[in-house]
């Protein structure tokens, strides 16, 4: 199927969906810890910010898109749980819709993203005049149809390529036994070595970042490296390289998510808010590098906004690993963990991606 195989026309926001409506303020300090996921302005982890309870005064929505009035503006995603929504969120909501038309919907919202932005934000009255372009059937109304016979194809041959992908990765972590795999074949001892704590300047050179400021940032497809907490640290894409410009090393957040490390196997610059370290005895070996960002990453709580991971701190970090029988890092334990920690994981996906391609093959047909 194509997007030009059919005539498209634009609609307002309020003839497609028959609810919309914000959520409610609820500042940080009356967050109460629950499991309800709370969708802000984020662009991001489907907009969940935070994980609370509703309590009174909150607004919860369910099975609806989530729009981003403010922050990430125009930012949307579909729902399909039950959310609490901030009050720089706005969802909508139309009756007897499937989860392919919803996510349809969904793409075609964020086309009016370019629209806004810090200075002109979503309000009530912006999203009411909004107009949306979709495909038409032969009445010129939108062709919800067509909309979802086009998702349920393009998801299942999405999930195919995903799961030969897995395929693949399996093949080369060496597994060709899945059912020695869920007998608990590739199970984890960590109890079976001994752990001792490790100064990170043992390890290998902590060296600094440099800035690339947003004035001198040229858009392209380097990872610039930031102190974020998600998306593997990365800020920006760019094309702008600097004497950070590396491969194969940890990266680990001074400043912003303070203390947090990941592993980056593939060329990128990186900020001056990240430190970075080389494992010089086991440099290149990336399940080493996600072994040791892990073990990092769990000092983070001794670190704040007010008590930064600067260079001098970073030297004197220890943190515990495996050792071997003369006392050092024991790192073909570690490999062994990583490996064993991906392929567990890739037998997940791969089992999941198999249940659902069966089942998309069965919608379409």
């Amino acid at each position: 199927m194509k997007l030009s195989d059919r005539e498209w026309k634009d609609f307002s926001v309020p003839y497609i969906f028959q609810k919309i409506q914000r959520g409610k303020r609820l500042k940080n300090a009356d967050h109460i810890s629950g499991i309800i996921p709370y969708v802000s302005s984020t662009a991001n982890n489907n907009g969940v910010d935070d994980y609370i309870e509703a309590i009174d005064g909150t607004r919860v929505f369910e099975n609806c898109i989530s729009l981003a009035n403010s922050g990430s503006v125009g930012t949307a995603f579909y729902e399909p749980f039950a959310f609490v929504a901030s009050d720089h969120v706005t969802s909508l909501k139309r009756e007897n819709t499937s989860q392919y038309v919803y996510l349809f919907l969904t793409a075609v919202l964020e086309q009016q993203g370019s629209n806004f932005n810090f200075n002109r934000e979503i309000n009530d009255l912006r999203i009411r005049k909004m107009r949306v372009m979709l495909p038409v059937d032969d009445n010129d109304e939108p062709d919800y149809q067509f909309m979802e016979d086009y998702m349920k194809e393009l998801m299942t041959a999405k999930r195919k390529q995903y799961q030969e992908y897995v395929e693949q990765r399996l093949v080369k972590l060496g597994v060709d036994d899945m059912k020695n795999t869920e007998r608990g074949g590739y199970n984890l001892d960590l109890e079976s070595r001994e752990w001792k704590p490790c100064r990170l300047s043992k390890l290998g050179k902590v060296e600094s970042g440099r800035d690339i400021y947003a004035m001198e940032r040229v858009e392209g497809d380097i990872p610039y490296i930031t102190s974020g907490s998600q998306n593997n640290g990365i800020g920006y894409f760019v094309s702008n390289k600097n004497d950070t410009f590396d491969k194969d090393y940890i990266a680990f957040n001074r400043n912003g998510a303070v203390g947090l490390a990941f592993y980056h196997p593939y060329w990128s610059v990186m900020g001056n808010d990240c430190r970075k370290i080389h494992i010089s005895k086991a440099d290149e070996n990336m399940y080493v590098g996600l072994f040791i960002a892990t073990a990092i990453s769990m000092q983070s709580k001794s670190f704040s906004y007010s008590r930064k991971l600067g260079t001098a701190r970073a030297n004197k970090l220890q943190i515990m690993l495996p050792v071997d029988d003369n006392n050092e890092p024991d790192y073909e334990f570690m490999e062994e963990c990583g490996r064993k920690i991906m392929a567990k994981k890739y037998i997940q996906y791969l089992k999941y991606l198999e249940s659902t391609c069966e089942s998309s093959d069965l919608l379409l047909k």
